[in-house]
């Protein structure tokens, strides 16, 4: 039984929505339009219900760090969004700075983020198959039945395991080619 909620979750997980690039309105927009677009297609994207996306004081903060070219007036470009939608995406495993160091070179060449963010979410739903497939034969070659609650915190032990893989492997690729100034 268990092992069936374990593939829907999968099938969750794996099927979660992205906001493409060409659903983000050409028109710019004001903050408040802004998270009801994360709120309205990336609602799937939450833990619990109650959690919030993006906020005013997110944008707020993403903006006094450096993380989003500044605006004009009081609307955001439709490259702000996708700045904001890969902060999105970042922020979970890096800190603000380290995306910062990312980000940042993008300003004066915003042309570039949509074409990065499309390649992006292609290369992320190829990817997040590849990773239900994978734990799939894991629990099916190992024989695992998650009704049983040793195995149930051996494949808790495994998936954490590679999230930290994952996340040390980001980490290093930032240490390895984004230096900071100091070291320059």
């Amino acid at each position: 039984m268990n092992n069936e909620k374990l593939d829907m979750i999968l099938d969750q997980i794996e099927n979660m929505s992205h906001l493409k690039s060409e659903d983000i309105p050409s028109l710019d927009l004001y903050m408040d339009q802004i998270m009801t677009l994360f709120d309205i297609n990336l609602a799937d994207n939450k833990r619990h219900d109650d959690d919030k996306l993006l906020t005013k004081t997110m944008i707020n903060n993403y903006s006094k760090e450096g993380l989003l070219k500044p605006i004009k007036g009081k609307k955001y470009t439709k490259n702000h969004i996708l700045q904001m939608l890969l902060i999105y995406s970042l922020k979970n495993t890096i800190s603000i700075q380290e995306i910062k160091k990312i980000l940042q070179p993008f300003h004066d060449h915003m042309e570039e983020i949509e074409p990065i963010y499309n390649n992006y979410l292609n290369i992320q739903k190829e990817l997040s198959h590849d990773v239900t497939v994978s734990i799939q034969n894991l629990i099916k070659n190992q024989h695992i039945d998650l009704d049983n609650s040793y195995q149930l915190v051996f494949i808790l032990l495994l998936i954490c395991s590679l999230s930290n893989q994952y996340k040390m492997i980001a980490e290093r690729i930032l240490d390895t080619f984004y230096e900071t100034n100091e070291e320059k």
